[in-house]
């Protein structure tokens, strides 16, 4: 599906017509009243995304439809959300000490500053050391994250059952069976996710520009999200397709 006038579709469905133009401004309102009321509202658009996601699911081609049934956007959203949180809580616990590590390290510096050369090239090194070590747990292992937690959260949906997320012996044949597709998926991800950034450097060298990018987010997010799901669950749809037909064959 990540070839040809499939992976056309798949950049532009998000904005393809008119009324997934309307349903896509309806969202990023939606997004932006999260700066306002907490976490509901992301969790809504998040929600969202499942239902591009059971359309992949059915072999129909994504389009977006209207906003309705927030109960069960919030559902969905909650579930993906939960599932991501959770795997990623190692990666979390990571990132923890390297935070506080990088709080601190300027209160050392003040109460180091009247010490010994060689007091300050201690703490200097550990410092580095530490920053270091971690970082290089924290990469691998985000990759990681970023290539399987998808397959665990579409299961989620196709299962409409949370606890899905956690039946490894389930979903993970799936992405055994397509997992160069996962790897095509995170790549071109990870592509959209510099470009975006190149986009937002670019506009913090002028005022209009930089006055515009608190509604560029929800736009950036919003696009990002959506395009994301869909490839990652066309991805899942691949890999279970093969193991279907594997055990048809058998």
């Amino acid at each position: 599906m990540l070839l040809g006038s499939n992976l056309n579709h798949l950049f532009v469905f998000p904005l393809q017509d008119t009324e997934a133009r309307k349903q896509f401004l309806i969202g990023c309102l939606i997004y932006l009243a999260g700066f306002v009321i907490p976490i509901l509202p992301w969790l809504i658009v998040t929600g969202y995304s499942a239902i591009l996601i059971r359309q992949v699911l059915n072999g129909e081609k994504p389009h977006l439809v209207p906003w309705e049934n927030g109960e069960a956007l919030l559902k969905d959203g909650a579930r993906l959300f939960g599932i991501r949180l959770i795997y990623a809580s190692p990666l979390l616990l990571l990132m923890l000490p390297l935070f506080l590590m990088f709080l601190a390290f300027p209160i050392f510096s003040i109460l180091f500053q009247h010490s010994d050369h060689q007091s300050v090239e201690i703490v200097s090194l550990l410092f580095v050391l530490g920053t270091t070590g971690i970082s290089l747990l924290i990469l691998p292992l985000s990759l990681a994250i970023g290539l399987i937690v998808p397959a665990a959260e579409i299961h989620v949906i196709a299962k409409d059952d949370f606890a899905a997320g956690f039946q490894v012996k389930e979903w993970w044949p799936i992405f055994k069976k397509n997992w160069a597709g996962f790897v095509v998926v995170l790549a071109i991800m990870y592509a959209l996710l510099l470009a975006a950034s190149v986009i937002m450097q670019i506009m913090f060298f002028t005022i209009v520009l930089i006055c515009l990018l608190p509604f560029l987010m929800p736009v950036i997010s919003i696009y990002y999200m959506l395009v994301q799901y869909v490839a990652f669950a066309q991805a899942y749809k691949d890999g279970k397709d093969k193991l279907s037909m594997e055990v048809t064959n058998r």
